[in-house]
């Protein structure tokens, strides 16, 4: 096998590639570029989720001619002059940087104007090469517009999502932006509406307004704090504020969006304690350290930093956070300070499990779905012969069986009933929802209702009433009867959020599975719910007669038995 060296126009798409995975990324990517040239102003039209049209204009710092046309080629940067640069960059790129990568794959119009110049300059790129170079007149600032995306990439192109789900991607991006810089009004227009504007002005809390509704801003609480040379500000939820996702938790390190799993930790170890088992809380969190404290180049799209007093950083933003918490009224009598430390297993969090032989302990196994399944139908037949004996931890129910001790899982257990049902509910098409004494009122982010209105007809036919209410709002007039007495508004709001954090399935028969297990998830009860006798008797009769109760739609396997001769071998019988 013989070594080449790859032409540039091969080389070039590579490139792009590790850069721009999808209209989303060019969004981010022009996005940057307008705030990293003194935008104060910046306006994105999209049509057809981004593959058709992509444009962000801006009234930041223009280029000239000359400029205008080095920023089209690789390597052309105007913030990096000598290696050193890099430990310490403080914009998010440089201008130029991206552009090569966009105009690879992509038509490229780049119209621009420095505030001395009289005239502006418009250049027209196709697959990297440039076309048309012109002087037109054009306002001070930059104007990119990218059409048709990955048409010379069909590879890439074709692993592109629904419309709806690259939507959703682009809002999420906006999203950041809106957060990390309150002080520039930013503009998102998509197929001609506009989804989010906020005017400037420097207020996060009106940022959160313009992204989530003003129901979610006003619950949300101020967070301060300012130690070993960190800061962190900004807004996080209220006691009563919670998701089922972490799809609302946006941290920022210098202005940049970031994934950092300590961060994350120390966000949500300041409400272990305070939020229901399983629920998340709600945050935008702007962290601030000293340039060189800070690695941004770990990853290509520099999502992912290291931070090299990563500890100091965790308790500035750990004491910062549960701080806002009390002053909001956190319950009383909870251990705000008595938190395990990183990597600490609490006793709650270790799950039931079998000790070890040399402790003296038991050791429980999984019951096989053969074993389980001739259990549960050869000891009942019409009905359940099945004792439940207790609550273990409000997430386990202990029940004798002729075979020994059965531990199930609650939640999983309920899962797979209410999973069951839905889905005869949708093969059926005949039953309705259960009708409210009045509708209920859900305001959801646009990713989440673009999410969830595609799967109106879905929801109608396990038993939803929802009905278009304004802007990113829903009625719901009726639930399916299995939930009624839940809230209605909180149910709608998970299901919507888990389906826009899931992307979109391209299958008609895997989206509608996914919606069910979503459903049969976030309507079941919770480990931490206490039941009653008879509650736990009815759901052992209910899992009993399922076609599957040996495992929850997710897979995970739901009872785990201790046989009579485990036991009794255990005790030396």
């Amino acid at each position: 096998m013989s070594v080449i060296i790859l032409a540039e126009s091969i080389a070039s798409k590579i490139a792009a590639g590790e850069v721009i995975e999808r209209p989303a990324s060019v969004v981010k990517e022009l996005m940057e570029n307008s705030l990293d040239a003194g935008a104060r102003r910046v306006e994105v039209e999209i049509r057809e989720a981004g593959r058709a049209l992509v444009r962000v204009t801006d009234d930041g710092e223009g280029m000239t001619r000359e400029d205008a046309v080095l920023s089209l080629q690789r390597h052309a940067t105007s913030k990096i002059r000598a290696a050193e640069d890099l430990s310490s960059v403080q914009t998010f790129g440089f201008r130029g940087e991206a552009l090569p990568s966009i105009a690879a794959v992509s038509h490229l119009a780049l119209l621009t104007r420095p505030a001395e110049a009289k005239s502006g300059t418009r250049v027209r790129s196709a697959g990297g090469e440039v076309v048309e170079l012109e002087e037109v007149g054009a306002p001070v600032g930059t104007q990119v517009s990218v059409s048709r995306l990955f048409y010379n990439t069909p590879a890439r192109l074709k692993f592109l999502r629904r419309d709806a789900a690259e939507a959703g991607h682009i809002v999420e991006t906006f999203t950041r932006f809106l957060f990390s810089h309150p002080e520039v009004a930013l503009r998102l227009r998509m197929a001609g509406r506009e989804v989010m504007h906020h005017g400037g002005g420097g207020d996060l809390r009106a940022s959160v307004v313009a992204a989530w509704g003003r129901q979610v801003a006003e619950e949300m609480v101020s967070v301060e704090g300012v130690a070993e040379g960190t800061r962190v500000r900004g807004l996080a939820s209220g006691p009563s504020l919670h998701r089922a996702s972490r799809n609302r938790q946006f941290l920022f390190v210098n202005g940049r969006w970031v994934r950092n799993r300590r961060l994350t930790h120390a966000l949500e170890e300041a409400y272990r304690g305070v939020l229901p088992e399983r629920r998340f809380p709600v945050a935008v969190l702007l962290v601030e350290v000293e340039p060189g404290a800070v690695d941004v180049n770990v990853h290509p799209t520099k999502v992912e930093v290291r931070l090299h007093r990563e500890h100091e950083v965790y308790q500035v933003v750990l004491r910062a956070v549960r701080e806002a918490i009390t002053r909001a009224g956190a319950p009383r009598g909870v251990p705000l300070t008595a938190a395990a430390g990183p990597g600490m297993e609490t006793e709650q969090q270790r799950g039931l499990s079998g000790a070890d032989s040399a402790s003296g302990g038991w050791a429980g196994t999984l019951a096989a779905p053969g074993v389980l399944s001739a259990a549960f139908q050869a000891e009942t037949g019409q009905r359940l012969d099945l004792r439940p004996l207790a609550q273990l931890r409000q997430t386990y129910i202990l029940a004798e069986s002729r075979q020994g001790l059965l531990v199930v899982d609650q939640h999983r257990a309920q899962e797979r009933v209410l999973y069951e049902r839905f889905a005869e509910a949708r093969l059926q098409r005949s039953r309705g929802g259960q009708a409210l004494l009045e509708p209920v009122s859900v305001q959801l982010g646009p990713g989440e209702a673009a999410a969830l209105a595609e799967q109106i007809e879905e929801l109608a036919g396990v038993g939803f009433e929802l009905e278009a209410f304004g802007r990113d709002a829903y009625l719901v007039r009726a639930v399916p009867v299995e939930l009624k007495g839940e809230d209605a508004g909180a149910l709608v709001r998970d299901v919507a959020e888990e389906l826009a954090a899931e992307g979109g399935e391209k299958s008609l028969d895997r989206r509608r599975e996914r919606l069910l297990i979503t459903l049969s998830c976030r309507s079941a009860v919770k480990a931490g719910d206490a039941l009653s006798y008879e509650e736990m008797a009815e759901l052992l009769r209910a899992l009993a007669a399922t076609a599957r109760p040996y495992t929850c739609p997710h897979g995970w396997p739901i009872v785990m038995t201790i046989s009579n001769f485990e036991i009794d071998r255990k005790f030396n019988r």
